[in-house]
């Protein structure tokens, strides 16, 4: 938090206010200064810089997914079912589809043996499915069945071939005033039915269903079924069915087409069942799905500022607002939470702009310029952060661009200096006799270091010394002859007044008298 400026430091100091747009590039117009930054799935969300705007694009996509090959084609493998391993008399595919044919003689207990026959295909989705969902899913299949109703004794037709529920065989039908107990149980069908599953078998999920109910009665006779329709499951469980199959590997899962012939041993053991053909005529898997967009996931633009520093500056104000558009309706049923948020040096601001507010068209993100003051610190780099954040998971058919431009960050502060132009005359004039009192006291000590501390025989020296050191002397030194011949001269002239005679001019040598040194050193002895 700022601390106020003290406004009696304000009024006895100069103050220049300074007013700047903090950021660079603030506009757009170059690839330059800010960097884009990612959070979540990387892949639903980028950041960029182009035609002038700072972009945010939400990646969308969506596919549609289509199996109705023809039956015949070879890419459906037939195999034993494991739980029923027993295989039907005939099996194979031809331009009609996949076909059995089988034939019971019920001689032989088969309770346990209920024939099957069971073709698939491993399907690879162009797409890794963990970034994708499933939003519609259709499944139709068409099998058809000819079957052999009555037995082929004409005494006893009713006897044998395919028994149902009202046959003769079930004693409900017996015309004689003595009827005879039902000869089976719940008689002879055929079930068709579609599973999907991963590669591996571990998830096996039952999504459409066929179990015959009235083929092979006799009276009225149904010995055929024409083109029909197996029942599917809903289509909110089939596309739950397809999405689990799918989270164990994101590529592949497989499709199983089966036929289960179910026939009951009757109390006369010279029933025979014929099925005659049982048919899976047609299958047709269609689903579509869209990319997925993560929960958490955010990309934003970021650029770091300068720093405003010094004790003497004071920041007064900072205000943040810029422009921002969509180019297409934000889907707020499916996301309804997503927004723009703003952080400053890593901080939130409290109020967020929800995408389903945003236009097609440039508009002003809040209506007049935010303060964002307290978020400004003095010595560090000043950072704006602005964010797109996708709050919930929802499937995006298409991409999605989110543009902001024209940003306005702009800072003012203070900087306090000393006004000397406001301050007293005698002030100035203290300043001025003090530097001069301060240049000679300066002096001073640099000729005491030099010269003044020295004695003043020592200076005299030292004076000798520099000026023997620059060139000749100025002093002419004479040998001992000539200085005395140059002494008695003078003393010759100064008592020449009481002398008689007129001095010769000429100085008669003396001899020169050695003394002999007394014991005590005294020179004059």
């Amino acid at each position: 938090m700022i601390s106020p400026i003290n406004q009696e430091e304000f009024s006895q100091n100069i103050h220049t206010s300074v007013v700047k747009q903090w950021f660079n590039n603030t506009d757009f117009d170059y690839d330059a200064s800010w960097v884009s930054v990612e959070q979540g799935d990387i892949s639903d969300i980028d950041g960029f810089i182009g035609q002038g705007y700072g972009n945010y694009i939400v990646y969308g996509d969506s596919r549609e997914k289509r199996i109705d090959d023809p039956l015949n084609n070879g890419d459906w493998e037939d195999f034993n079912n494991p739980e029923f391993p027993i295989s039907p008399s005939n099996n194979g595919s031809n331009s009609a589809g996949l076909w059995v044919d089988h034939e019971w003689n019920e001689g032989i207990d088969q309770t346990l043996n209920t024939p099957s026959i069971h073709w698939k295909q491993n399907i690879t989705m162009p797409v890794n499915m963990s970034d994708y969902i499933i939003t519609s899913a259709s499944l139709e299949v068409i099998f058809n069945a000819t079957v052999t109703a009555q037995g082929t004794n004409p005494l006893a037709p009713q006897v044998g071939g395919i028994e149902r529920p009202g046959d003769y065989t079930d004693g409900d039908s017996d015309p004689s005033p003595y009827p005879e107990p039902p000869q089976f149980g719940i008689g002879d069908f055929a079930t068709f039915y579609v599973l999907i599953s991963d590669i591996e078998n571990n998830n096996i999920f039952q999504v459409a269903l066929n179990k015959t109910t009235d083929l092979g009665r006799d009276d009225p006779e149904v010995t055929n079924y024409s083109d029909t329709l197996l029942e599917v499951i809903p289509k909110n469980v089939l596309i739950s069915y397809l999405t689990s199959v799918l989270e164990r590997d994101n590529f592949n899962f497989t499709i199983t087409l089966g036929i289960d012939i179910y026939c009951e041993d009757n109390d006369y053991n010279v029933d025979i069942d014929t099925w005659d053909s049982l048919i899976m005529r047609s299958f047709n898997l269609t689903f579509a799905y869209k990319k997925k967009i993560n929960q958490f996931t955010a990309i934003s633009l970021e650029q770091a500022g300068k720093q405003i520093s010094g004790d003497n500056v004071q920041i007064t104000n900072a205000q943040l607002n810029f422009e921002y558009k969509i180019n297409q309706t934000w889907p707020y049923i499916s996301s309804p939470n997503s927004e723009i948020r703003i952080f400053i040096n890593n901080k939130q601001y409290n109020e967020t702009i929800k995408l389903s507010r945003a236009e097609d068209i440039f508009q002003e993100v809040f209506q007049d310029r935010i303060d964002v003051t307290s978020f400004i610190s003095k010595d560090v780099n000043i950072t704006l952060s602005i964010q797109v954040y996708l709050a919930d998971e929802f499937g995006l058919d298409e991409d999605i661009l989110i543009s902001i431009d024209n940003i306005f960050f702009q800072i003012t502060y203070i900087e306090l200096t000393s006004d000397i132009s406001e301050e007293p005359f005698i002030s100035r004039v203290l300043l001025i006799v003090a530097s001069i009192i301060g240049l000679i006291i300066a002096s001073y000590l640099v000729a005491y270091q030099k010269i003044l501390k020295y004695p003043k025989a020592v200076r005299k020296v030292r004076k000798y010394k520099r000026t023997l050191r620059k060139g000749k002397p100025s002093v002419e030194i004479l040998d001992r002859k000539k200085s005395f011949d140059k002494e008695f001269k003078k003393e010759l002239h100064n008592t020449s007044s009481y002398l008689k005679g007129k001095p010769t001019g000429e100085v008669t040598p003396i001899k020169e008298i050695k003394l002999k040194k007394s014991p005590q050193g005294d020179k004059n002895l």
